[in-house]
């Protein structure tokens, strides 16, 4: 592989993707009550995907690394989110 290939694809290794995804769910939880059926199932779904995509920028970063400290502190924000808003939907089920 290049190292113009590879660096394109260390450059999409940002989890800028399960991050927005994140964002309806946590305004849902501020602005809705999440214990309702289809508030729950939305939330539910949104952090499904929000996992999938997560999933899909581990293969990203396996496959390619990353050197940038930027992107490992965007991981580690996915990730609080992430375990945030599971334990926030867990407690309302």
């Amino acid at each position: 592989m290049s190292d113009t290939a590879s660096a394109r694809a260390a450059a999409r290794v940002t989890w800028a993707l399960p991050l927005l995804a994140l964002a309806p769910l946590a305004v849902i939880g501020v602005l809705a009550d999440r214990t309702s059926g289809g508030w729950s199932g939305i939330s539910w779904a949104l952090l499904t995907l929000s996992f999938l995509l997560a999933a899909f920028e581990w293969t990203a970063v396996l496959r390619h690394g990353t050197r940038r400290s930027a992107r490992w502190g965007m991981c580690i924000l996915v990730h609080a989110v992430l375990a945030w808003q599971l334990i926030a939907l867990l407690m309302r089920a």
